[in-house]
């Protein structure tokens, strides 16, 4: 990529959207290791092209450019200066790569429904109309509709099947094991007791687990996931969503979008998936996972548990760490992962693995 001065940019995919690449000369020692840098930058109109390719050994090494880099297609700044205008250093030693991990560490995503698999037989089957109302269950296991309409769900006792459909709704599956979906509209959903399966459904809706081990699904536009209590599992979907595991020992998928996740108390796994993610796992071991093609993450935890950052699809050599002031960055081939305020103490990551060799 282009360099000036006071930073380097090194990887062949981040040069493509560069705008304008200008002649000024700039001389840098840049400490490397085991570090393939490839560079491949075109001109603008009316200027020289420049190209440079070169594959560096351990120890430091003299890099002279004559372009410098200014202006970029809209996004982050990590994705031309990953280290965000602060003069960079090398970080090689100060946090431990291991190569060849397998992806074992990545927790199965898949969801058992048998827990749900009754939902909403032997009660009650209420079915309302394309007006507002309110759909109240009983005691045995019901299935409440609400078609259109701007409606409130109420399961009450027994595992319950509430569908919001059209409108604005409210479901809440009060005790039992519940299977909700918010269905099209600006919808919540709470699951509360029980182990609770929620589906928002399109629009902007806001999802509840409650007190057990509940399974959460934000799918299309801006959602919020909180999993409350219990060992969650919380997926956003497309769009920019917050996932929020609270207590227990939580699995958040951001999917698409620029995500925030917070896993809260316990040992927690995040993973931000494509976008620009934040990802923020709190107290606990917490495992941090970036799969090749993901974009570029920020992670800001906890100086508590002995938490790891897993990298899928890289290799060891495919890396460059790098100390931007008080930031630890990880640049790869196609994204950055950037742990903030790690050279304060506020934020430690104790090991990164890689899953090739």
């Amino acid at each position: 990529m282009c360099g000036t001065s006071e930073q380097i940019c090194s990887h062949l995919d981040k040069c493509r959207s560069l705008v304008h690449c200008h002649p000024m000369i700039s001389v840098r020692t840049i400490p490397l290791s085991a570090v393939m840098l490839a560079l491949a930058c075109s001109a603008g109109a009316g200027e020289e092209s420049m190209s440079y390719s070169s594959s560096f050994g351990s120890g430091n090494q003299s890099s002279t450019s004559d372009t410098a880099m200014e202006g970029t297609d809209a996004g982050s700044d990590d994705s031309s200066d990953p280290c965000n205008g602060v003069p960079c250093e090398d970080a090689t030693d100060d946090i431990p790569i291991t190569g060849g991990i397998s992806s074992a560490i990545v927790p199965d995503m898949n969801v058992d429904l048998t827990p749900w698999a009754a939902v909403g037989v032997g009660g009650m089957a209420l079915v309302g109309t394309e007006g507002s109302e309110n759909l109240e269950g009983a005691e045995l296991s019901d299935m409440l509709d609400a078609l259109g309409g701007n409606d409130q769900l109420l399961g009450l006792l027994g595992d319950d099947l509430l569908l919001g459909g059209g409108g604005n709704d409210s479901l809440d599956g009060a005790d039992g094991n519940d299977r909700l979906e918010g269905g099209p509209g600006i919808d919540i959903c709470e699951g509360f007791n029980g182990l609770d399966l929620i589906y928002g459904g399109p629009g902007d809706d806001k999802l509840y687990g409650g007190n057990e081990a509940d399974v959460l699904y934000g799918e299309a536009q801006v959602d919020e996931l909180y999993g409350e209590v219990g060992d969650d599992r919380l997926f956003g979907g497309d769009d920019p969503d917050l996932l929020d595991g609270a207590m227990g020992n939580d699995i958040l998928w951001g999917e698409a979008g620029d995500d925030t996740l917070m896993g809260g108390e316990g040992s927690d796994t995040l993973l931000g998936g494509e976008g620009a993610d934040l990802l923020a796992g709190g107290p606990g071991d917490d495992v941090y996972i970036w799969r090749s093609g993901d974009g570029d993450d920020v992670i800001d935890g906890d100086d508590d548990g002995s938490d790891v950052l897993w990298l899928g699809g890289v290799s060891p050599s495919d890396l460059m760490p790098l100390r931007a002031g008080n930031d630890y960055v990880v640049v790869t081939p196609s994204g950055t992962i950037r742990v903030v305020d790690f050279y304060i103490g506020l934020n430690q990551i104790e090991a990164i693995q890689t899953e090739q060799p």
